[in-house]
């Protein structure tokens, strides 16, 4: 009778693993979907992980213009990308959640930092995440402007047909919807 129950207690062991293994690679296969996904899609946004020593240990996609780094460091090409993003990493490692901008001569570009816990609670790391917004920015600076001009004078036509156009042009979304229509 004893060996009839490990039997089947060893069954029931190995129907377990064999399941988590399944589990295991479903969650490879998703993850790699993921990536997949994440490093072609057609808005540019980077996500990058770091520890509390500020090793990088995961970064994908194409926002900011990142160099593959072992430490946060060394992550940032642009000067003022990296002050900027150096003196909010250090806040988001003291555990608040940061939001910021960046202005360069790449583009403008909005992050997020989040702070990662342990199973303690205390700081792990921090995520982050950044979308370049620079054809939002030059969407908005061209409404700014045909706001100015607009705002005590009738007519100008031409000038308000310029900057809307400049607008239009830097649309992201517009080039997406007219590439949909052209498919």
């Amino acid at each position: 009778m004893s060996d009839h129950i490990a039997r089947k207690g060893l069954e029931r062991l190995q129907n377990l693993v064999d399941e988590l293994g399944d589990r295991d690679e479903q969650i490879r296969r998703d993850v790699q979907l993921f990536e997949s996904f994440f490093n072609n899609f057609p808005i540019p946004v980077t996500i990058w992980a770091i520890t509390k020593d500020k090793t990088i240990i995961s970064q994908r996609g194409n926002g900011f213009a990142c160099q593959k780094a072992s430490t946060l460091n060394e992550l940032f090409l642009c000067p003022t990308i990296k002050k900027i993003s150096l003196e909010n990493h250090e806040k988001a490692l003291l555990g608040e959640c940061v939001d910021y901008f960046v202005k360069s001569e790449e583009g403008v570009y909005y992050a997020k930092l989040i702070p990662r816990h342990n199973m303690d609670g205390e700081i792990a790391g921090v995520t982050g995440i950044a979308w370049d917004v620079t054809s939002n920015a030059v969407i908005l600076s061209c409404l700014e402007n045909i706001h100015e001009i607009t705002a005590d004078r009738r007519g100008q036509y031409k000038e308000i047909h310029k900057i809307s156009e400049r607008g239009l042009t830097a649309s992201r979304l517009r080039l997406l919807l007219t590439e949909a229509e052209v498919e």
